[in-house]
């Protein structure tokens, strides 16, 4: 090819490909223009989006609850028998009143150990669920049982750990507070007198097999799961391995709070993973019967539930526990009280006992805060 021919050759495919860009240019403008156009006509209809274009974006909610626990009310046969037993339960009540959730677990059986003129206080000072497997649920027998059903059942509150039937012992009953919902459940690792062959419902006694299976059911159908449970540990301070091994059970299959109660004994507070676990309260709550203990625990965790779309977190946070002491009051009744605020006279050398509680609280966790609960 010459010279010649090569620029004629690259003239045309210029002049070619400069129409075809002149072409595309004005119809990117015209297609410019039209747009603008179409934004301000949708801007004049549509003032308020104006300032942008309006993305959805999803809300996350949250909703929390703190949920209370006791130790044992273990009062019976031993104080006087009176009419009014509010005075017993008056700091409890200032206590529990400002509290979203709060549980206990009833030692002593209604009707037979424990006047239901006492028992009724647990519902007005405002418990929301009360435990009832003991382990000595079956001091009198079948009757014993059925007699305190009676009671609970006209108290209008969750009550756990007796029960009627097989049926109703296998029914999940989840309760909700502020949107979130909670599952009680009470058992006891043994029993001071044996259950009928055919009459096993009558009191939860816990299976290393079938309780973590149930308790996961719960916790399918439940946000939070509080486990009540008596098992066998006042020969220390520290729980002993049957407690452990239980406490990992229950965890594992999903349990919130583990409420622990080993007669007469005041135990660690600690996490087992996400579970926060009291191994034993002692008695919040008792008559002075001889050889009984007077301290108990009452402890506190904050339960927050955040949601965003279909999926839920549930987070407990800021444990707390404080110390409490059954005193004589004048008229010869037991009255609990926090240790914090008595004297020597009523308990004899109770900074020293207060800080020893201290002590065991924060054997196995020094992150637990003990005190001022309010």
């Amino acid at each position: 090819m010459t010279v010649q021919a090569f620029i004629m050759n690259r003239n045309t495919f210029w002049d070619v490909t400069g129409k075809i860009l002149l072409v595309l240019a004005l119809l990117i403008g015209m297609i410019s223009l039209s747009m603008n156009l179409l934004s301000l006509q949708l801007e004049k209809r549509n003032p308020q989006n104006s300032g942008g274009v309006n993305y959805y974006l999803p809300e996350e909610n949250s909703s929390v609850i703190r949920i209370l626990g006791t130790g044992m009310i273990d009062y019976g046969l031993y104080a006087p028998q009176i009419q009014d037993y509010s005075e017993c339960f008056e700091d409890l009540h200032d206590l529990i009143s400002n509290y979203e959730v709060s549980v206990c677990t009833q030692r002593t059986l209604v009707g037979t150990q424990v006047p239901a003129a006492f028992a009724e206080n647990v519902r007005k000072i405002g418990f929301d669920a009360v435990g009832l497997a003991t382990p000595n649920a079956m001091t009198n027998g079948k009757k014993g049982v059925d007699d305190s059903l009676v009671f609970w059942d006209a108290q209008q509150l969750q009550q756990a750990g007796n029960y009627w039937s097989t049926d109703q012992q296998n029914l999940i009953r989840p309760f909700e507070i502020n949107g979130i919902s909670v599952v009680f459940l009470s058992y006891t690792d043994y029993l001071d007198d044996p259950l009928p062959e055919q009459e096993k419902y009558l009191v939860n006694v816990y299976d290393d097999e079938k309780t973590p299976l149930f308790v996961e059911q719960a916790a399918d159908v439940a946000d939070v799961v509080v486990v009540s449970i008596c098992w066998k540990g006042s020969d220390g301070e520290a729980p002993n391995e049957r407690q452990k091994t239980i406490a990992k059970a229950l965890a594992d299959a999903g349990a919130s709070v583990i409420l622990g109660n080993a007669y007469n004994a005041v135990q660690p507070v600690a996490w087992i993973d996400d579970t926060l676990v009291f191994y034993s309260m002692g008695n919040v709550l008792c008559d002075g019967a001889p050889g009984q203990n007077r301290l108990g625990l009452a402890g506190v965790v904050t339960v927050t539930k955040t949601t965003l779309y279909d999926k839920k977190k549930i987070e407990l946070t800021n444990p707390r526990v404080d110390v409490f002491c059954s005193v004589e009051s004048e008229d010869g009744q037991y009255v609990s009280r926090p240790v914090s605020s008595l004297s020597d006279d009523q308990l004899e050398d109770h900074e020293a006992v207060y800080e020893n509680c201290r002590r065991i609280i924060q054997s196995m966790d020094d992150s637990i805060r003990v005190g001022g609960l309010q």
